[in-house]
């Protein structure tokens, strides 16, 4: 990951800036004519990331349903209806499975609308009896907790 400074680009952690100065030594030596396929993405915003996360958190502390992050995130695609339909092979029942809202899955517009359906979903579904006020309450307090 890299941050665009006054300076020009550096990495958003020690590591990705070693991997960025290391990158920008190798094109230094690089022979006219060498290939080179390169993938970038502007990643969504790293703040309303971790709210999603401190939200997930929030329902795993909640539910004994969901209590790993890993199964609140499961739910709160399929609350959101953030799935697509798949046919079962043993059973031949008609199946959700969630998708996918990595970085280069979804946009940070997608991610906006994602998150607001994830906090409805929740509150109306899954931890039925927290308001928003508090929800949003306890997730900065996860937040805060971080670091």
């Amino acid at each position: 990951m890299l941050i665009k400074t006054d300076k020009g680009l550096r990495g958003s952690t020690q590591a990705d800036h070693d991997a960025w100065l290391k990158f920008k030594r190798r094109l230094e030596t690089m022979k006219p004519g060498t290939w080179l396929r390169m993938e970038w993405a502007r990643p969504r915003h790293g703040k309303h990331h971790r709210k999603l996360f401190a939200l997930l958190n929030l329902v795993a502390e909640n539910s004994e349903t969901y209590d790993t992050t890993e199964k609140a995130l499961v739910a709160v695609k399929l609350v959101t209806g953030y799935a697509e339909p798949a046919i079962d092979p043993r059973t031949g029942e008609l199946v959700q499975v969630p998708q996918s809202i990595a970085y280069d899955a979804m946009d940070q517009d997608k991610f906006d609308l994602f998150y607001e359906a994830a906090i409805d979903g929740v509150l109306r579904y899954i931890l039925t009896g927290m308001d928003r006020g508090t929800a949003d309450r306890l997730m900065e307090m996860i937040i805060e907790g971080w670091g």
